[in-house]
């Protein structure tokens, strides 16, 4: 019983502020603090929202860009992780790779997006390649960084008890290096979210990305504002999974309690 309590209390918190802020939005439109052209009421958003969940066209875009989301993220999460962990457990790879990756994870990936299309034409490569490029290099150097941080005295205590690679590499440097993979996927997943809009700026037709430029282009300032807000909202929902699978793979791990 005390639990549920909780758990509704920290519900009621969690929700408490965007209620009042929509509260507040909604009174400053009304009574004319607000131009409804520029600055849309909840309602109106709502309205907004509620047409294109009635004709079917939000699922269909938010099934699209979920689509590009996951494989996007997939691909790159994959690639960083295995970069990442082969950099920081072999020296050679280090060295071999180490300057490229700084070189190119400078360069942002909107500036990718001619080369994307000129690689992959139209269509929802492109915005899976920018998706994938986006989150290689958080997951690679969260990867990187998780192994280097491992303590000296377990190497030592594990190769002195004559564990062999494929033993010390799966008992010691995946579970020292889990918190801080973990850390860059639940980074990566925010990043996927956002090169989903950058994806379908000019590549792709439908999505709720190009739903958003579209509605831009058109001066639909109610539809764009519901648009970012199921945006953020999909990446909220996303982010609340990654952190309960973090949770759960690290139950193991000692942490101050709420």
């Amino acid at each position: 019983m005390p639990t549920i309590r909780r758990n509704l209390r920290s519900g009621v918190l969690r929700w408490t502020f965007p209620f009042i802020f929509a509260v507040l939005w909604q009174l400053a439109v009304d009574w004319g603090y607000l131009d409804r052209q520029f600055f849309p009421a909840p309602i109106s958003l709502a309205k907004a929202a509620w047409g294109d969940i009635s004709s079917g066209k939000l699922a269909v875009d938010s099934i699209a860009s979920l689509g590009r989301v996951i494989a996007g993220l997939t691909i790159g999460v994959v690639i960083g992780a295995i970069f990442g962990l082969s950099m920081a457990v072999w020296r050679p790879v280090d060295t071999m790779f180490g300057v490229s990756v700084q070189i190119l994870r400078s360069i942002p990936p909107i500036a990718w997006i001619g080369f994307s299309i000129i690689w992959f034409g139209i269509g929802s490569r492109p915005a899976i390649f920018l998706i994938s490029l986006g989150v290689v290099f958080p997951m690679l150097i969260s990867a990187y960084q998780g192994v280097r941080q491992v303590d000296l005295i377990y190497v030592r205590a594990a190769r002195n008890l004559g564990a062999g690679n494929w033993m010390f590499f799966k008992e010691i440097i995946l579970p020292a290096a889990l918190p801080s993979v973990l850390t860059g996927l639940r980074v990566s997943v925010g990043l996927a979210w956002i090169l989903m809009v950058v994806g379908e700026l000019v590549a792709v037709s439908n999505g709720i990305g190009a739903t958003l430029i579209r509605a831009q282009d058109y001066n639909q300032v109610d539809r764009m504002l519901a648009y970012m807000l199921v945006i953020g909202f999909y990446g909220y929902l996303s982010d609340i999974g990654v952190a309960n699978f973090t949770h759960y793979l690290l139950r193991w791990q000692r942490r101050v309690e709420d």
